[in-house]
């Protein structure tokens, strides 16, 4: 008896639970259509407006920004989006605590791969990792990171050696390896000789489990699991996460055995650490994730494993993408290329191009070169958009986001806007100098997201990307046989920004600075 009134209790609540989930969600929909947007169908919503894959995605985007007044409401299923470039819309969402957390359906899809990884993790969780793992990226250890950063740089330049007076070369599977070596050096101490060994499989799957997560987030009837799993995407997208988790795993499983004979050297594993003084940020990442699991269990395997997972996402992933753009653009303008080269001459003078002397000072004096990579991230933001889960009604000034819903910002809309930047589709890295960037609204340049939930590697990004093009640039110039013009840049959304074609460019060697003539074809 007592099972039965169980069973019977079970239900009535399941079924309470159904009617006032689809009683919010009507509330929502009520609420949604006193905002502009697309048509809605039933049961997809708008989610036929995005068929065609990337490209259309950011098309219709793009289209959709031009007609309707922000925030506009979209539809995908019967989950309700608001979008909006606006910058002081932005600046309430992204520092609102009422939207911290990520919408359900982006935590359900990456789920899988990151779990409670720091981009997925709900907000008490977050905090408290947040603050566990921000020392790791403190100014003295990523000073420690810079001669790792120089070396890898180097088998970067040597690798791409045989391109030189060449035919254009696709760039983004050389940077794939370098970074994926680098934030495994660094953050992790382990070195996996990517670029040595010319290996490129994480990057390869990586790209894959982002594509089949966009194409899914787009078309609501592969949101079941059990229909998604049953699709061929579905399973090469288990196989994928496999893959990814696998060889998180196995650099957790190096980081500890070196641990290990550190420890049976020194004979204990406070001995190990004890050099590690959390106060003085001296720990690098994995470090610090093993120490906290090991002394009083605030990490679990497996949540060291979704920690290391999102930060090799995050770094091995974002930064090719940026670099890519990065070279796309000085390549397609020889003149700011030059200024580049110009600034790294005044810094390094007649020094061997090969290894730089890659110290914190001289990159703190790359200030023009800094102003480029800016100027690309604004063109190019590798997450055009971003999500935020509404918890709470809130107040946007003239409308008010419903609870339930979710925040899209649209940061290539905010970085691209007329009404933000002036002639906004030209490349000119001196809207970046600080008296001409003080002018502008912070939230309209936010390439690292926002708020307290804003990426906690971007300082570690700027310091990699400084180091990567000064090496190349000193070396090399890059070349571009047909110039486009950045609105006509095919671009894609694949959960982050890719080039809906490989990006190519050619180079040359160097000349030296007193072999440079008055050659018209390089203006200063």
């Amino acid at each position: 008896m007592d099972v039965v009134a169980i069973s019977a209790c079970v239900v009535v609540c399941a079924v309470f639970y159904a009617v006032a989930k689809l009683v919010n969600k009507l509330a929502i929909r009520d609420d949604a259509s006193k905002f502009e947007g697309p048509p809605s169908l039933p049961l997809i919503g708008s989610a036929h407006l995005f068929i065609g894959g990337g490209e259309a995605i950011l098309r219709r985007t793009r289209e959709f920004e031009k007609l309707y007044c922000k925030p506009y409401r979209i539809f995908i299923g019967s989950q309700a989006y608001f979008v909006t470039s606006n910058p002081d819309q932005i600046k309430v969402i992204l520092n609102s605590s009422k939207t911290i957390d990520k919408p359900d359906k982006f935590t359900d899809f990456f789920q899988p791969w990151l779990g409670s990884g720091l981009l997925t993790s709900p907000a008490p969780m977050w905090r408290v990792h947040r603050k566990l793992i921000q020392p790791t990226f403190s100014s003295n250890i990523l000073k420690s990171f810079l001669e790792i950063f120089a070396a890898k740089a180097v088998i970067l330049v040597n690798r791409i050696e045989n391109h030189v007076d060449g035919p254009e070369f696709e760039v983004q599977k050389y940077f794939s390896l370098c970074t994926l070596d680098t934030i495994c050096g660094t953050a992790m101490g382990v070195d996996l000789e990517a670029q040595t060994k010319g290996e490129c499989r994480y990057a390869e799957a990586t790209r894959s489990v982002l594509r089949a997560i966009c194409a899914r987030a787009f078309q609501p009837w592969l949101h079941p699991n059990f229909i998604f799993y049953r699709t061929r995407l579905g399973k090469d997208h288990q196989e994928k996460i496999k893959f990814l988790h696998s060889f998180a795993e196995n650099v957790i499983q190096t980081k500890k055995r070196q641990i290990l004979e550190r420890t049976s050297r020194s004979g204990s594993v406070d001995d190990e650490y004890k050099d590690c003084d959390p106060t003085a940020h001296r720990e690098i990442f994995l470090d610090r994730l093993v120490r906290l699991s090991r002394s009083n269990e605030t990490l679990t395997d497996r949540a060291i494993r979704e920690e290391v997972d999102t930060l090799i996402l995050g770094g091995s992933n974002t930064m090719p993408i940026a670099m890519s753009f990065l070279m796309l653009m000085l390549a397609s303008n020889q003149n700011i290329q030059h200024k580049v080269y110009e600034e790294l001459y005044e810094i390094y003078g007649d020094e061997d191009d090969g290894e730089l002397s890659i110290t914190a000072e001289n990159l703190s004096r790359m200030v023009y070169l800094e102003r480029v990579i800016k100027e690309t991230l604004r063109l190019f933001p590798v997450f055009p958009v971003i999500f935020r889960k509404v918890t709470e009604d809130l107040n946007l000034g003239e409308r008010t986001l419903p609870k339930g819903s979710a925040a899209v910002i649209y940061i290539m809309g905010a970085h691209r806007s007329e009404e933000n930047w002036l002639d906004p589709l030209k490349f000119d890295p001196d809207r970046f100098l600080p008296e001409k960037f003080a002018e502008q609204h912070p939230y309209s340049f936010i390439p690292f997201s926002g708020g307290p939930r804003n990426c906690i590697g971007f300082k570690y990004a700027m310091l990699f990307m400084k180091t990567l093009a000064a090496t190349l640039l000193r070396k090399y110039t890059f070349t571009k046989n047909k110039i486009v013009p950045v609105e006509n840049v095919r671009i894609k959304l694949e959960s982050e920004l890719q080039p809906a074609e490989p990006i190519t460019v050619g180079i040359k060697r160097r000349m030296q600075k007193t072999e440079l003539t008055s050659d018209t074809s390089i203006s200063p």
